[in-house]
C-alpha cells in the first residue's frame, strides 16, 4: 500500500501539469486582445508614410531642408542620361523616373504642399543643374586659365562621364553659349549701367573678377534676345561670393542682411515641426537667396545711382588698362 502511495503524488503533479494547458487555453483576454491591435491599426496608418523616410517641405519656392535639395541634385547628377547641360534636355520618362526615386527617400509632410510639389521639385532639379554647370566650366576655366571650351576636354566634373563632358565642350566651343559669354561682356562695356561696383579697399582686379563672374552667370541665366533685368539678385550673390558675416559684400556699403535672416529664422518652422524646439536646418546661400531678394530690390532702388556713378569710374580705369 505504501508502494501504491507514490504513484499518487505524481497523480497530483500530473493534475498540475494538466491545469497548465487548460489555462492557457480558457481566457478571453487574448482573444479580446487582438481587436484592439486592429482598432490601433487605423491611427497608425498615418506614421508609416515616413516610415523609411525623412520628411521635407517647401518654403519660398524651394525645397527645405537644405540636404533633401542636395540629394535632387545627387540624383540628376548620378542618373544624366547625356551630354545635356540643361534639364528641359531631359526625357520625361527620366524626370518621372527621378522624382519617384526622390519620394522614396523623401516625402512631402504638409497638405498644402502637395499639389505643387512636383512642380517646385522640377524647378529644383533645373536650378540645381544649371547651377552645377556653371561651376564645372568656371572650375575648367579657371584651371586652365583658358576661355575656350576645347582646352577643358581633361577638366570635366567627377560626376559626369567623360564622353559625356567632350561632347559638351565641343557644343559649347561652336554653339551659342559662347556667343552669348562673348555678348555679355560686350554688354558690359557698352552698358556699364546693368552692373554694379562699389570703390574702396578692394582692389580693380578683384571687381573685374567679380564682374566676369557675374557676366558669366547672366549669359547661363538669360538666353540671347531675352531681356535683362538691371540686376539679378542671385547673380550677384554668386559672383561677390555669397553672404559674409550677415552681408552681401558688392553692394555700396555691403547690404546688412540680418533683418532679413532675424525674420526668416522666426518663421521658418514649418507645422511639421510645430512640436519640436529645434527648427529646420538653414543649409547656406541656397536657401537664403530666396529671402534675400526682396530686401535687395528694395535696397537697390535707393542705392542705384549712386552705384552707377561708382562703377562708371571703375568701367573707364579698366578700359585705360587694357
Amino acid at each position: 500500500m505504501t508502494w501504491t502511495a507514490s504513484p499518487s503524488t505524481p497523480v497530483v503533479h500530473a493534475i498540475g501539469t494538466a491545469s497548465l494547458p487548460s489555462t492557457r487555453a480558457v481566457p478571453p483576454f487574448p482573444s479580446s486582445s487582438p481587436p484592439e491591435v486592429e482598432s490601433q491599426h487605423p491611427v497608425a496608418e498615418e506614421g508609416p508614410q515616413l516610415l523609411g523616410r525623412q520628411p521635407c517641405w517647401i518654403s519660398g519656392g524651394k525645397i527645405d531642408p537644405g540636404f533633401a535639395s542636395r540629394y535632387v541634385t545627387t540624383l540628376v547628377h548620378a542618373h544624366i542620361p547625356g551630354p545635356m547641360d540643361a534639364w528641359r534636355e531631359f526625357p520625361v520618362p527620366v524626370r518621372d523616373l527621378l522624382f519617384d526615386m526622390f519620394t522614396r527617400r523623401f516625402a512631402f509632410t504638409r497638405p498644402e504642399d502637395l499639389p505643387r510639389a512636383r512642380t517646385v521639385w522640377e524647378s529644383t532639379a533645373q536650378t540645381n543643374l544649371r547651377k552645377s554647370m556653371w561651376e564645372a566650366r568656371d572650375k575648367a576655366m579657371k584651371t586652365t586659365g583658358n576661355r575656350d571650351p576645347m582646352a577643358w576636354l581633361d577638366y570635366g566634373p567627377v560626376w559626369l562621364r567623360r564622353d559625356y563632358w567632350v561632347s559638351l565642350c565641343e557644343s559649347w566651343a561652336a554653339g551659342p553659349w559662347q556667343q552669348r559669354s562673348q555678348a555679355a561682356i560686350r554688354n558690359r562695356s557698352t552698358h556699364p549701367e546693368k552692373n554694379v561696383h562699389t570703390s574702396g579697399s578692394v582692389s580693380y582686379a578683384t571687381h573685374s573678377q567679380k564682374l566676369e563672374t557675374y557676366d558669366r552667370t547672366m549669359a547661363e541665366r538669360y538666353a540671347e534676345g531675352t531681356p535683362q533685368p538691371d540686376l539679378d539678385p542671385e547673380a550677384w550673390v554668386d559672383a561677390a561670393g555669397g553672404l559674409r558675416k550677415g552681408r552681401v559684400y558688392g553692394f555700396g556699403d555691403s547690404l546688412d542682411t540680418y533683418p532679413v535672416l532675424s525674420s526668416y529664422a522666426s518663421s521658418i518652422a514649418s507645422p511639421a515641426y510645430a512640436s519640436s524646439s529645434t527648427a529646420p536646418p538653414v543649409s547656406g546661400v541656397e536657401e537664403i537667396r530666396g529671402l534675400i531678394r526682396e530686401e535687395l530690390r528694395a535696397h537697390l532702388q535707393t542705392q542705384q545711382t549712386e552705384l552707377q556713378t561708382q562703377f562708371g569710374d571703375m568701367v573707364q580705369q579698366l578700359i585705360s588698362a587694357m
